[in-house]
């Protein structure tokens, strides 16, 4: 019997070390490598195109704060590494508090919601304020004033390298920035991230300049010309008038009167040697041009 029973013992060590031993594995993978239980999804592009793209994290627990239990989502898929802490909205404003990280694989973060009522949820970044086919969204966290403690809190762990993009659902707060990034790039930053938040969804704190240059751009040609007839000044319209005046006022020299200037001249007994100046109208038609000493 004493036989038996160590035998049995054995047994069930053996299978219990096998047992963690498939469980170290599936927790760090193979060779210590960890393993990345990556999913994607597609989204549409900026063109329109269908495009792949990694989700790139894995939910693990969600809470409402206060004495609400915490919700098991899911488990780590691999080694745990550091917990990353950010704050969503509070005394900051409409925020996250850092606005982007740095993480490793299998890193967790850990996102702690503050007044009044904001999400996680993902995005793409083409389309920075909405949500993408089967990423990850916290659902609405409300905390008054900040009165629920410990604040609400949704965790999630990170599965890949590939930059991952969030922003809050909340009406309103997106168009104001309020975005988030893990693993940004120099390619794709998550100031130009925010930046095409507010672009495409803040249209309503666009400054007047802006909107008032856009109509004029794109104001019909005839609207225009109309407009800058209506505005020409005055001295401009009552120039026309005046210039078609003068180029129908007949010319000084048809007005049929001799004009005869007053000459110079000495006596010589019975000659003189004189000089005058006559208007062409002081001579017949044709006569006197070129000619000295008068008509004779």
């Amino acid at each position: 019997m004493a036989r038996f029973l160590l035998v049995l013992f054995a047994c069930v060590a053996s299978v219990a070390a096998q047992s963690v031993m498939v469980r170290n594995s599936m927790m760090s993978g193979n060779a210590g490598q960890p393993q990345t239980a990556e999913t994607t999804t597609t989204a549409m592009g900026p063109n329109g195109e269908t495009i792949s793209i990694s989700i790139g994290i894995t939910i693990i627990s969600s809470s409402q704060g206060g004495s609400s239990e915490t919700t098991m989502m899911g488990s780590p898929t691999m080694a745990v590494g550091m917990t990353h802490q950010v704050t969503v909205g509070g005394s900051a404003g409409l925020v996250y508090t850092p606005s982007s990280i740095e993480a490793a694989v299998g890193d967790m973060v850990q996102f702690n919601f503050m007044s009044a009522n904001h999400t996680l949820t993902q995005a793409t970044f083409p389309l920075p304020c909405v949500a993408m086919a089967s990423g990850a969204d916290s659902g609405f966290m409300p905390n008054a004033n900040n009165t629920v403690n410990p604040p609400p809190s949704f965790m999630v762990q990170v599965t890949s390298m590939a930059p991952m993009w969030f922003y809050c659902r909340q009406k309103g707060h997106c168009g104001k920035g309020m975005t988030f990034s893990i693993n940004p790039t120099a390619e794709k930053t998550q100031a130009e991230f925010m930046a095409m938040a507010i672009a495409q969804n803040g249209t309503a704190s666009a400054p007047p300049a802006a909107v008032s240059a856009a109509a004029a751009a794109s104001a019909p040609p005839a609207v225009a010309s109309a407009a800058a007839a209506a505005s020409a000044p005055p001295a401009v319209a009552s120039a026309a008038p005046a210039a078609a005046s003068a180029a129908a006022a007949p010319p000084a020299a048809s007005s049929g009167l001799a004009t005869v200037v007053a000459g110079t001249g000495t006596m010589n007994g019975d000659s003189c040697s004189c000089s005058c100046l006559c208007g062409v109208n002081a001579f017949p038609s044709n006569a006197g041009i070129g000619n000295f000493g008068g008509m004779g």
